[in-house]
């Protein structure tokens, strides 16, 4: 672990007890940063992802996470045992999770763990990709090329921490029995390892660009509302990722 900034005070609980209803934080964490905590934040994980939760005071020293507490613990899996620390990023209202597993090794979180429905803090809808969105623009456009496969997509709120592959593009480009691909996005010029995830539960065919993008989203500023182009350049075994102007 790092050291992190005094900026982002942070600290570290333990899962014991009974931890799926609440969390209480630290008192002396309380007495030093209580001023500054809001009634209501997020908690975020290393997907990406984040959860409303509300912090409840129970006296001057005594402050818990409750509503929304429940729903994050049963949505990562926290077990007995297993260690958390928190980093507490004053901007955003919001605290950043790592989560280390009995054995003493951080637990990758990917957006892929979650649940698909029925979530307020990840509504990650199944579309269906042959048809136009909820709002009447069409989501999805490929192109077919043998050398240089291509997917046009709107870029939408609920791609905000995964995207879905359409299976022309994902076969044309090879991606079908991949669990990694490489992202670049031109401006920067940048490679960004992602991850890929078949979902084994469902009879469609549904691949989607998971750990890794949300991350690539913000980092390269990609905007919603926008259309992007996704080319994947053979030769390169990357997928290239180009903002078509003027196409909303």
């Amino acid at each position: 672990m790092g050291r992190k900034p005094k900026s982002r005070p942070s600290f570290f609980k333990v899962m014991i007890k009974d931890f799926t209803c609440h969390m209480q934080l630290p008192p002396e964490y309380v007495r030093k940063y209580g001023e500054i905590l809001p009634e209501n934040m997020k908690l975020r994980t290393s997907s990406g992802e984040t959860w409303n939760v509300e912090l409840e005071k129970i006296d001057e020293e005594n402050y818990c996470l409750t509503r929304g507490w429940t729903k994050f613990a049963k949505d990562v899996g926290l077990k007995l045992g297993e260690f958390l620390v928190f980093w507490f990023d004053i901007g955003k209202s919001t605290f950043d999770v790592s989560i280390y597993g009995t054995k003493g090794c951080e637990r990758q979180i990917s957006a892929s763990d979650f649940p698909i429905q029925g979530s307020d803090s990840f509504n990650r809808t199944c579309i269906n990709l042959n048809t136009p969105g909820s709002d009447g623009t069409q989501e999805e456009d490929y192109t077919s090329d043998e050398a240089h496969p291509q997917l046009k997509l709107l870029l939408k709120k609920h791609h905000r921490s995964g995207v879905p592959i359409r299976k022309e593009f994902a076969v044309a480009a090879g991606l079908t029995s991949k669990e990694a691909v490489v992202l670049q996005y031109p401006p920067k010029q940048r490679c960004w390892p992602v991850l890929l995830y078949r979902d084994p539960k469902v009879s469609w065919f549904r691949l989607d660009i998971i750990r890794g993008w949300s991350e690539f989203r913000r980092t390269n500023g990609l905007v919603f509302g926008k259309t992007y182009l996704f080319e994947y350049i053979t030769d390169k075994n990357v997928i290239q990722i180009k903002l078509l102007d003027g196409k909303n």
